[in-house]
Formats: structure tokens, sequence, C-alpha cells
């Protein structure tokens, strides 16, 4: 899958250290992408987020339906 890569790829150079000592969480590190990285990982992000709230939805709707089902059919 492309975006499977692409996203793998992503993250990959969002948590590269930017120099031998320097710690990924240090705020006072400067940024090690540009701004076309930045839109990339961000739009990675909308979509990982996106699928997430689909599944969700998908789940309780299932979940949803399922207890309206044994209502139907007298299951206490």
């Amino acid at each position: 899958m492309r975006m499977d890569s692409d996203l793998r790829h992503l993250a990959g150079r969002l948590h590269r250290s930017s120099g031998v000592d320097a710690h990924p969480m240090r705020l006072d590190t400067p940024a090690a992408h540009s701004g076309d990285e930045d839109a990339e990982i961000a739009k990675a992000t909308l979509y990982a987020s996106t699928g997430t709230l689909v599944l969700l939805l998908i789940v309780l709707a299932v979940i949803a339906f399922g207890q309206e089902a044994m209502h139907w059919l007298g299951v206490r």
C-alpha cells in the first residue's frame, strides 16, 4: 500500500533527531524539515485521523445495530 509506506517514511523523518546528541523532545532544537515536509506530515496526520474516526463510527453503528437486533429478538 502506497499510503502506508508514505506514512512510515514521514514518521521516520519526523522522529529523526537533528544532531549527534540532540534529544528528539528538546524544544530548543530547530526544525529539520521544510514547509513542504510539514504539509506532507499534516496531510498524513489528517488521513490517519479521518480513518480512525470512520472506523470508530462504523464500530459504534455495528454495536447499536446489534443492540437493536437483540431487542427485536427479545433477548434479555
